[in-house]
């Protein structure tokens, strides 16, 4: 509505533009209106506060945070009034108190050694510093006029009810409310830096002197561990960070929660995706409770899909602060959203992003039934373009982490997809039928495993294996003295041949004999891992007193992976790495052939070395720590009686037999793939002589039956399938296709078969709500409880990040990432059981691991310190 008491220039002005606006569609009415008719207060202040919709305030002056909320308060978008304090003031208290130097000698001595102490002295400083009393009377000066009311008429020329504004019908001006005083970082909400979340906010502070005390704290919270940590990672010197503060009226929500104007999993354009829960955004931010979770069409604003979840507690204000309390029973498991008011949000955001002409990610309140945003910054995580998951078999369910996906770290290149996977997945399917054809599919190139199973051959094949254990011919010794060394000769004289003296013909027929080698290997891995963990979860049903851990039982063997750790450590010691490289070189990290060996990364074997040098045990004091393990839980076994007895001592037998050799069948498979990469490179090689392919590595952007008849057009080809792959690195894939919440689940009988068999975390895995608080549920890998830093390596272009004391967390790890459980204090990863390679090391290196955490490496943040409880099989922030 019209303020009346403006001149009537500036009223003609804003009628005007509430007319223009009226009749330009595509524009939201806020947005065309930069509050025109508001007296700009910036001539009644000096560098050190400005007002809300300042024209001089900058990115460097008033911070990320602080720079967004300008820009939608001048755009006319229902933001809380407020001012916002430069990092004028905050450089203006650091000299006045003569802090600048302490600050920097106290957080580089830190550096690397204890955070937590530099941290603490830091925010000291603060605490006793002195604020200068040109800046207390700058803040008393904003504050003041914010609570009178005199900061800012109504934004827009349109009724209150439709723009939220802080008119005195809104009820918003004239009290004396309590504020929200929250950081604003100068590189916050940066592409390239993720300082978001950093620093610290302070809700419902209600005097002079508290909004003061709290902008003291909020400048020294640019000094915490984790922002300490995390700029040292950044390599972001001390002396060139400061900070500025927002002070907003705090609005009392009812509901809160974060919309994204493009959906942040499948990069969907078309989808807003908004978390909602009761009570002050805080406790969706801060993770305290899991919220409703709503798709919604963004053109009509129609709910797609809404999961309702169970928000035990909500953040609501107290006297001088907020506390959490319980949800009132009636309320927790209901909707905090309905149809229409999903619909007004959905407006909302699609106004906010056509405002800044890109994705948004919107904090959102709802306060006396009006809509207020309290922040919003671009979305940069998503996808390059919309993907949709979806079964390219009608009716078709599919995971994306059974065992061959642990080898599949990324999207698979067309040639790993027709080669060393099918390989794979046909040797296991052709010895188990227990799956539905087709046996596997690439969706967005990511690996994907049948999930629909075949009940009868799921019987009988388990029939048969508790018949075999009970009769005791599941002895694994036997059976590799008798078939492994024709299969090991055939490896050795593979690799003696020269590849440069082969015809093209031997050349092609030396991958197809190698292929079939690679699933004989896999075979042998896939064999061992299911019989070893069948053995351990029986063991488990029989109950055996005292025994906590089943899986010691298994563990405590000798193999070719820890001599790998042996010839490490001397290679570190002694700086001799040819006999290391000789003997190990083949060690991949994928079994996509794309991806190199040890022996081709010379800057991966530095780090390698380098985390060797760090480990402060060597590979046979784990060991025997290990066998010690082992041979007290068989103490427990030893003390069971009758039949029992005499069961679990041939269930321990078969069990111990193959997980003796689980280890060297992953070293001589890893030697396979290493065969195949260097076979197809010289395929590559030759092509890039004939001109089919511009050089050799394009090759893994060929499918297997383009090598021997390769076509016109390959090089637009490879360059296609190259930045296809490349865009798929960047999507997060869904664990199932369709998702868990769909009916075909629930009424797929064979899933209660299957989680017997495989647990039922197998299934139930991800983000929930556990006694009021939000954690990452996985299955237990290794025991232990530890808080660190976690740190999201993607790949060994990531391990130089990876300092002692990180807390690892991956889509998985082969034995190419062993070195960094050499110094990290826990693991996390999305796919593996409990004989992944990351439960193998994990247990060996004594530190805890929590494996099948769905979502790990989205809902972890990188450098944010969590508690990792291998025992529980739960991540918390």
């Amino acid at each position: 509505m019209v303020n009346l008491a403006l001149p009537v220039w500036a009223a003609v002005v804003l009628l005007g533009a509430a007319l223009v606006a009226a009749f330009l569609p595509g524009r939201p009415r806020a947005a065309l209106v930069q509050n025109v008719g508001t007296r700009s207060r910036d001539d009644m202040m000096n560098d050190l506060v400005f007002s809300m919709d300042s024209p001089k305030a900058t990115l460097a002056t008033v911070g990320g945070k602080g720079e967004n909320l300008i820009q939608l308060t001048r755009a006319g978008f229902p933001v809380p009034p407020g001012f916002l304090i430069s990092t004028a003031a905050y450089r203006k208290f650091v000299q006045a108190n003569d802090l600048q130097r302490q600050i920097v000698a106290l957080a580089r001595s830190g550096a690397g050694t204890d955070y937590e102490a530099a941290s603490a002295d830091i925010r000291g400083l603060f605490e006793r510093g002195s604020m200068p009393p040109e800046v207390a009377a700058a803040v008393q000066q904003a504050h003041a006029a914010l609570r009178s009311g005199v900061e800012a008429p109504c934004p827009v020329a349109v009724r209150c009810s439709e723009c939220h504004c802080s008119e005195p019908e809104c009820g918003a001006r004239g009290e004396e409310s309590p504020m929200a005083v929250r950081s604003s970082a100068t590189a916050e909400d940066l592409p390239g830096a993720s300082f978001a979340g950093q620093q610290e906010t302070f809700l419902n502070i209600a005097s002079e002197q508290e909004v003061l005390q709290a902008v003291k704290r909020c400048w020294s919270s640019l000094w915490t561990p984790r922002a300490l940590v995390y700029r040292a990672r950044q390599e972001i010197e001390p002396d060139t960070v400061s900070l500025a503060v927002v002070v907003q009226k705090m609005v009392d929500a009812s509901a809160a929660g974060v919309l994204f104007t493009a959906n942040p999993l499948t990069g969907a354009r078309d989808e807003v995706v908004i978390d909602a829960a009761w009570g002050l955004g805080e406790a969706v931010v801060s993770g305290l409770v899991t919220p409703d979770h709503i798709t919604a069409d963004k053109t009509t604003g129609e709910v797609k899909e809404m999961e309702v979840a169970d928000k035990a507690f909500l953040t609501a204000p107290t006297a001088g602060g907020t506390n959490e309390r319980a949800v009132e029973a009636d309320r927790r498991g209901s909707a905090v959203l309905d149809a229409a008011r999903v619909a007004e949000l959905v407006r909302l955001g699609r106004a906010v992003e056509a405002h800044y002409r890109m994705p948004q990610d919107i904090e959102w309140c709802l306060a006396d039934g009006r809509l207020w945003i309290v922040q919003s910054r671009p979305v940069t995580t998503l996808p390059p373009e919309p993907v949709r998951w979806d079964s390219p078999v009608p009716g078709a369910k599919w995971m994306n982490d059974l065992q061959a996906a642990e080898w599949a770290t990324e999207p698979l290149s067309p040639l790993g997809a027709t080669t060393t996977f099918a390989a794979m997945v046909t040797a296991r399917q052709r010895k188990f039928r227990m799956q539905k054809e087709p046996w596997y599919v690439l969706i967005n190139s990511w690996l994907y495993i049948r999930a629909d199973f075949r009940i009868l051959t799921t019987v009988a094949r388990c029939m048969w294996w508790v018949g075999r254990l009970a009769a005791g011919t599941m002895d694994r010794h036997r059976l590799v003295r008798r078939t492994w060394p024709p299969r090991l000769a055939v490896l050795d004289s593979l690799e003696k041949l020269e590849l440069a003296n082969l015809s093209d013909a031997d050349l092609h027929a030396r991958a197809v004999r190698l292929l079939r080698e690679l699933g004989w290997w896999w075979w042998e891995v896939t064999w061992g891992s299911a019989v070893t963990i069948m053995c351990e979860q029986l063991i488990g049903k029989l109950g055996v007193p005292h025994l906590t851990d089943p899986v010691v039982l298994f563990r405590g063997n000798d193999s070719l992976l820890l001599d790998a750790g042996r010839a490490l450590r001397h290679a570190a010691d002694s700086g001799e790495t040819n006999a290391y490289l000789a003997r190990f070189g083949h060690f991949v990290e994928s079994a996509d052939p794309l991806h190199p060996t040890l022996r081709e990364s010379p800057e991966l074997l530095d780090q390698y070395l380098e985390m060797a040098r760090y480990s402060q045990t060597g590979p046979d004091e784990r060991l025997a720590r290990s066998r010690r393990e082992r041979i007290e839980a068989e103490g427990h076994v030893g003390a069971l009686s009758g039949m029992r007895r005499r069961v679990a001592h041939r269930i321990i037998k078969a069990g111990q037999s193959n997980a003796a050799h689980v280890d060297d069948s992953v070293f001589h498979f890893q030697r396979v793939l290493a065969l195949l990469r260097a076979t197809y490179l010289e395929i590559g090689q030759r092509l890039a002589r004939t001109g089919a392919v511009e050089g050799a590595e394009d090759v893994f952007y060929l499918k297997r039956r383009e090598l021997t008849r390769p076509e016109a057009q390959m090089a637009s080809r490879v360059a296609h399938r190259r930045e296809l792959c490349e865009r798929h690195k960047k999507l997060a894939p869904p664990p199932f296709i369709p998702p868990r919440s769909d009916p075909a689940w629930g009424r797929d009988r064979t899933l209660r078969l299957f989680s017997s068999l495989m647990g039922e975390t197998v299934i139930r895995r991800g983000t929930q709500e556990r006694e009021g608080r939000r954690v990452l549920v996985g299955t237990p890998g290794s025991p232990g409880r530890v808080r660190g830093i976690a740190r999201l390596i993607t790949g060994p272009e990531d391990f130089r990040r990876f300092q002692p004391g990180d807390v690892l967390v991956a889509h998985a790890t082969t034995p190419v990432w062993t070195p960094l459980f050499n110094i990290a204090s826990a693991a996390v990863t999305e796919v593996g059981g409990n004989f992944s390679h990351a439960a193998i090391v994990a247990r060996e290196f004594g530190i805890p691991l929590v494996n099948g955490a769905l979502d790990a490496t989205r809902d972890i943040v990188d450098g944010t310190p969590v508690l990792v409880d291998g025992s529980a099989g739960v991540v918390e922030p």
